[in-house]
């Protein structure tokens, strides 16, 4: 299982990498109608939500980016510094490779206490790669609509 959860990581990062080719630095910080986030923050959120599920209690990440991207949060409220698309894409990269360092069978092992419903890491692991898929398919739908607004 653990390698079919690692692979699954792998494939989503790769269609989030397709995804923002070529889209303006200007696009990625638009929050269309309706919508309370933009694509940068879609990217930090996904970052952030791995690592709580891949990486409790090891997290690399800077602390404010739980306040910044996790949920709830939104870039009306950012204040401070806040990293560009292009870090949160490095720091992606970064954290996919420590996904695939990940030994596969410490996807069986079972979690303190069930965490949302989740009783391994596996199951958690699944569930965050499906998270993760989510949030891309919102990160294609807000590059569509940028776009075609933008056209109009």
């Amino acid at each position: 299982m653990g390698e079919l959860i690692k692979k699954q990581f792998g494939r989503t990062r790769a269609v989030l990498s397709k995804t923002l080719e070529g889209v303006s630095p200007e696009a990625l910080d638009i929050v269309p109608e309706g919508f309370n986030n933009n694509i940068r923050w879609q990217l930090g959120h996904i970052l952030v939500t791995a690592e709580l599920f891949l990486f409790k209690g090891q997290e690399k990440l800077p602390a404010n980016y739980k306040e910044l991207f996790g949920p709830g949060s939104k870039p009306a409220n950012w204040t401070g510094d806040v990293p560009s698309a292009t870090t949160l894409l490095e720091q992606l990269n970064e954290q996919l490779a420590s996904i695939q360092e990940i030994d596969a069978t410490t996807f069986d092992t079972k979690l303190e206490k069930p965490f949302i419903g989740n009783e391994t890491v596996g199951e958690l692991a699944a569930m965050g790669a499906f998270h993760e898929a989510m949030h891309v398919g919102q990160i294609q739908a807000l590059k569509q609509l940028v776009e075609t607004t933008k056209v109009n």
